[in-house]
């Protein structure tokens, strides 16, 4: 069986994509996007653009979106033992891992399930995003970030990466970036700039070439925000918001890829 559902877990998602040649769900899959709550919840729409980029290049890619129970995960083994169930279910596929602390998660406890990192895929998409001339401060939790494979994303967008403690924050933890926004710093998630999300992508003005000049010098910018962006922060840590975050990010992948 391809397909585990249950309205009841707070709209997880657990699902093999169509074979738009048969018409069927896959029976097995080869990958498995686990996007993480973090990322779920606070920017839905990278969530199904990152989807349907992946199932682009592999159609049997599953959507592993997975809210369970307890506030730690590592300790609660009902979490685990549904999560394993689910996964065995997809066809044991390898889990595309997109934050450090999703990552972090299936290296403790979940150790039989095979894990690549969601960067080291894009990079091998050759996923540029764009041309990009701004400065930025790598952030990255140490033990399990993914710091150099968004080095070499960055260098494919023509970012550079500095010191400067004016620059923004830079980052494949949502976790990292809402900490650092509530705190009063700009920062963006690295898959603001691939996928041209947000305020982070105001400068995107063309697309990244190999023979684009890059010697035009990074710019740090303005980091004031109007009014609509100042309601989508406030948004960001507010639990009603979440949940509606997640209710329509459910909605909208099983209407978009499932027709539902």
């Amino acid at each position: 069986m391809a397909e585990i559902q249950f309205r009841s877990e707070d709209f997880s998602l657990v699902r093999a994509p169509l074979n738009h040649q048969t018409g069927k769900l896959y029976e097995s899959c080869t990958y498995a996007l686990y996007p993480g709550m973090s990322l779920a919840q606070s920017e839905p729409e990278l969530v199904v653009l990152l989807y349907d980029s992946l199932l682009q290049q592999t159609p049997d890619t599953a959507m592993f979106l997975y809210k369970g129970y307890g506030s730690d995960p590592l300790l609660n083994r009902k979490y685990q033992q549904r999560l394993l169930t689910r996964w065995r279910a997809l066809g044991k596929p390898t889990v595309i891992i997109a934050t450090p602390e999703d990552r972090k998660l299936f290296r403790g406890s979940l150790g039989e399930i095979p894990t690549v990192s969601l960067y080291d895929i894009l990079l091998s998409f050759n996923v540029s995003g764009g041309c990009n001339r701004e400065l930025y401060r790598l952030s990255e939790p140490e033990k399990y970030g993914f710091e150099e494979e968004l080095k070499k994303l960055a260098d494919m967008m023509g970012v550079v990466l500095s010191d400067d403690r004016k620059a923004p924050f830079l980052t494949s933890s949502m976790n990292v970036r809402n900490a650092m926004k509530k705190n009063g710093f700009e920062a963006v998630h690295i898959l603001e700039l691939i996928y041209g999300m947000g305020r982070s992508n105001q400068h995107l003005a063309h697309t990244h070439s190999e023979n684009h000049d890059h010697d035009q010098a990074p710019q740090i910018r303005d980091t004031v925000m109007n009014e609509e962006e100042r309601a989508a922060f406030d948004a960001l840590f507010d639990e009603s918001a979440k949940k509606q975050n997640l209710q329509e990010l459910h909605d909208t992948l099983l209407s978009f890829f499932w027709g539902e």
